[in-house]
C-alpha cells in the first residue's frame, strides 16, 4: 500500500501505549492524525536502535483506495547535532535519496507548543508518479524528526497539509531517558 513497509523490531516496547489508533506519543513528542485518518502501522524504536537513515515508527492513511490518497508518516533518526541544522541534513538527504527532487518553500514555523521546526515542500517523480510531500522537520537533542503528507501532485495543497499535520508537539528528548 502506497509503498509503506513496516520491519517490526523484536523486544520494542512502546513507551506511552495509547489506545487511540490516532495517537502516536513517546518520551519527546506526541501527534494526533486526524479523525478520518487509518492507521497502517505503529512502532517504538529505541533511540540506540535508531540510526543514520529514517525509519518510520507510524503510518495513516486519507481516503484510502481512493485516486486522492493521502499517507501521513513521522519518520525519526539518530540526530544530535544542532537542532538548526536538521533541516538541510533532511534536505541533503532527500535530494540523495529520490532523483529528480525538488525542496522548495521552506518555512520557520512552530509546533503547536512551540517547538521550532521547518515547514518544507517536496516534489519527485514523473508522470503518473509525480508525488509532493509536505513535512515538517524539527530535532530534540536525539533524533531528526520528519511528520509528514505524501499524495500524488494535486491531490492536496500546502494549506490543507498544514491541517493534516497541526496536531503536533515536541520537546527536547528527555537526557535521562535511553
Amino acid at each position: 500500500m502506497i509503498g509503506l513497509t513496516f520491519f517490526l523490531l523484536a523486544q520494542v516496547v512502546e513507551p506511552t501505549p495509547s489506545p487511540d489508533p490516532h495517537i502516536y506519543t513517546d518520551s519527546a513528542m506526541s501527534f494526533t492524525a486526524p479523525s478520518d485518518a487509518v492507521l497502517v502501522g505503529r512502532q517504538a524504536i529505541p533511540l540506540e536502535q535508531l540510526g543514520q537513515d529514517l525509519q518510520t515508527v507510524a503510518a495513516w492513511v486519507l481516503h484510502p483506495g481512493d485516486e486522492n490518497t493521502r499517507t501521513i508518516q513521522i519518520q525519526m533518526e539518530a540526530y544530535s547535532g544542532a537542532p538548526d541544522q536538521w533541516e538541510s541534513q533532511f534536505e541533503s538527504q532527500t535530494h540523495g535519496n529520490q532523483e529528480g527532487t525538488l525542496i522548495k518553500n521552506k518555512t520557520p514555523m512552530s509546533l503547536q507548543n512551540g517547538m521550532p521546526a521547518y515547514f518544507v515542500e517536496v516534489a519527485y517523480g514523473s508522470g503518473f508518479d509525480a508525488r509532493k510531500e509536505y513535512a515538517i522537520v524539527w530535532a530534540d537533542g536525539q533524533r531528526g524528526v520528519v511528520l509528514s503528507e505524501t499524495a500524488v501532485v494535486g491531490a492536496a495543497t500546502a494549506e490543507e497539509a498544514r491541517q493534516v499535520l497541526k496536531q503536533a508537539t515536541a520537546v527536547a528528548y528527555p537526557t535521562d531517558q535511553p
